[in-house]
């Protein structure tokens, strides 16, 4: 079982990292992310934790399939 799998009395859950863009122009940064058990859910929760601002595009992903390039303080 991966790192971002969660144990639920019903199932699992996955985490979905979320990002978002005030703007077209703007890049897509990471703002947070959600636990759920399917994608629906996680845009779901999105939507509900992540709607303080006003938002023109967000996005989820699976945490396992962000590929990480280098994380801080590696070369």
């Amino acid at each position: 079982m991966s790192g971002s799998t969660y144990k639920r009395v019903s199932g699992e859950a996955v985490e979905y990292e979320v990002f978002a863009r005030k703007a077209r122009i703007d890049p897509l940064h990471l703002v947070g992310s959600v636990v759920a058990p399917d994608a629906d859910l996680a845009m779901a929760y999105a939507r509900a934790t992540y709607d303080e601002e006003r938002w023109c595009e967000m996005a989820i992903v699976r945490k396992d399939d962000v590929i990480r390039l280098w994380a801080p303080g590696e070369a």
